[in-house]
């Protein structure tokens, strides 16, 4: 990818990061997966734990808002330990993810 997000078109390239939230009663974790071109916010999911689920319920989101995918979205993320990197996600489309 070369850090080039914006492949030209909507739902070629997606991104996807988590951020931790500090409250008063203990951290919470915030993924979000963006369009690499809009730059729109697709999904997100605000849990208490890092486990998948997380990320598998924040990519849910998206897919469901982007009805039209195309056969193959790049998922880019950094590959933490609570990333699916390379894990098929059981989602209905699109019907390939890298990661």
């Amino acid at each position: 990818m070369k850090r080039r997000f914006d492949a030209g078109a909507l739902n070629a390239v997606w991104t996807s990061d988590i951020t931790y939230l500090r409250t008063g009663e203990g951290w919470l974790y915030l993924c979000a997966v963006c369009d690499g071109q809009s730059r729109r916010a697709l999904g997100w999911a605000i849990e208490d734990h890092l486990h998948t689920d997380l990320v598998e319920a924040t990519v849910a989101m998206a897919v469901a808002l982007r009805t039209d995918l195309p056969e193959r979205v790049v998922l880019h993320a950094d590959r933490g330990c609570h990333t699916p990197a390379r894990r098929w996600l059981g989602l209905p489309a699109p019907t390939a993810w890298s990661a």
